[in-house]
């Protein structure tokens, strides 16, 4: 798998979480963060539904207080380092039975970005001192976004 921007992704770990990540690494970013943005979608979708729309609007989205403060990190990261559009094209969206609203298409870098702070910091919390995540990080992080998701 062909994968955009490994450097830049890189600098990211290293400034957001003190940490070294290969390309390895920046796989499973991306099908972390693609699982997180459908489950998010999920719940837009019903929210939508409940709300007698066949488009799920930004505000349908379940952004926790906390996603938000991510994605706010991620947008100060993504001034020095650019990976809005590197990250535009890695949160592609699946297939789904309702339409998509302009503000989350637009929205999307940033929602991945966040995702992706909010794992470095979460990695850091399993194990503050993770230097290189190993299976068994990305395992336990996994585990609990499933969980809060």
């Amino acid at each position: 798998m062909k994968i955009a921007g490994i450097k830049k992704f890189e600098k990211l770990f290293r400034k957001a979480g003190s940490m070294d990540v290969d390309k390895n690494d920046i796989v499973r970013l991306n099908e972390f963060i693609n699982k997180a943005i459908y489950r998010l979608l999920e719940t837009g979708m019903k929210r939508a539904k409940e709300n007698g729309r066949d488009v799920v609007w930004y505000s349908d989205m379940p952004l926790t207080q906390g996603l938000e403060s991510n994605i706010e990190a991620f947008r100060t990261y993504d001034e020095e380092l650019d990976l809005s559009e590197i990250l535009d094209t890695i949160a592609g969206l699946p297939p789904l039975p309702l339409a998509i609203g302009e503000g989350i298409e637009r929205q999307l870098p940033d929602i991945a970005g966040g995702i992706t702070i909010a794992l470095i910091k979460s990695m850091k919390i399993i194990n503050p001192k993770v230097k290189n995540p190993q299976t068994e990080e990305w395992n336990r992080v996994t585990e609990v976004f499933e969980t809060l998701l």
